[in-house]
């Protein structure tokens, strides 16, 4: 099933429409206060599954710092599955939302710092206008890592054509993973390529992708 924003999200952060494809049972919500609870809910179901209730109220006061570190940000919308049986469900979900440079200033250092200090790579060589890292879930300031939760984040950045790499839309894909054996090291791998091929169907609705790079930074040059 194809996914595209609405004319409201580019009016407000200067994202242009776009689409791409959701797996069958993936639905997209807006960020809002029911959404966050069901997503309270869909982990407890998935701490109940792992035999850790006692993980639940951990969980649930990260989530509400969470909640509202994201309310600060321009996160529009959040992809899930939501059309599944409980026993069926992913410990996963998208969102998608807007970043901005500085006045009178890119993100190309920003993005020049992933490729150097994250590991970020292009989604795909031959379509240098995704790149992509995976790194620690990212926790608000002053909140503590709840033991026994552990997860694997995977940060998308794609700019905005028109915008000179002013812009750019950021896809985060979060994968909570219990400590332990109850989610096997090659499940989450598939669920990240799982990520990645949901990423990889991307397309603006009328602009040409634009490099996430300069040509020079592309090629290890230096840019003065």
């Amino acid at each position: 099933m194809g996914t595209m924003n609405d004319l409201g999200v580019e009016l407000r952060f200067g994202i242009p429409a776009f689409r791409f494809v959701l797996p069958p049972g993936w639905v997209q919500h807006l960020p809002t206060n029911a959404a966050q609870e069901d997503d309270v809910k869909r982990a407890s179901a998935i701490f109940r599954q792992a035999n850790r209730p006692d993980l639940d109220a951990e969980f649930r006061g990260l989530m509400a710092q969470t909640n509202q570190a994201m309310a600060r940000t321009k996160v529009f919308a959040i992809y899930r599955q939501e059309q599944v049986e409980m026993d069926e469900l992913l410990p996963m979900s998208i969102t998608a939302s807007a970043l901005s440079a500085a006045d009178g200033e890119n993100l190309d250092g920003w993005v020049s710092d992933a490729f150097r200090t994250k590991g970020a790579q292009f989604l795909d060589e031959d379509a240098p206008h995704i790149v992509r890292w995976r790194s620690e879930p990212q926790r608000p300031a002053n909140a503590r890592r709840i033991e026994g939760v552990g997860g694997r984040t995977l940060t998308y950045v794609i700019p905005a054509p028109g915008t000179q790499r002013r812009k750019a839309l950021v896809f985060t894909t979060t994968i909570v993973i219990p400590d332990g054996d109850v989610v096997p090291g090659e499940v989450v791998d598939s669920l990240e390529l799982l990520s990645d091929a949901m990423i990889s169907t991307f397309t603006w609705e009328r602009e040409l992708e634009e490099p996430v790079l300069p040509a020079a930074l592309d090629r290890g040059d230096s840019v003065d």
